[in-house]
């Protein structure tokens, strides 16, 4: 993998790791709780909504925890792969056989 390659999945990585930071943050779920106890807080319609788009969320939360977990096992387990080493030049300048 040349440099610039891995210098782009570094940036994607920690872009990755702030945006789940972000997504970990409490305040706004517990704004969200208050709220939804306050009566006359929504209709039933609106419940379902709101009840799809959280349990989509729980789901896809747990899924990225998965892939997580597939991703890091995963890069333990490569081993680096050393390049070929050219063939060896002769004296005529052809590759010489072993």
């Amino acid at each position: 993998m040349e440099k610039h390659d891995l210098a782009h999945l570094e940036t994607k990585i920690k872009e990755l790791r702030a945006n789940l930071t972000s997504l970990a943050d409490g305040r706004g779920f517990e704004e969200f709780i208050t709220i939804i106890h306050k009566p006359g807080f929504t209709s039933v319609a609106e419940h379902s909504l709101l009840r799809g788009v959280v349990d989509s969320m729980l789901e896809q939360a747990k899924t990225l925890l998965g892939l997580k977990q597939v991703l890091l096992t995963g890069a333990a387990k490569v081993e680096l792969n050393p390049q070929p080493l050219p063939p060896k030049v002769g004296q005529a300048g052809v590759a010489a056989s072993d």
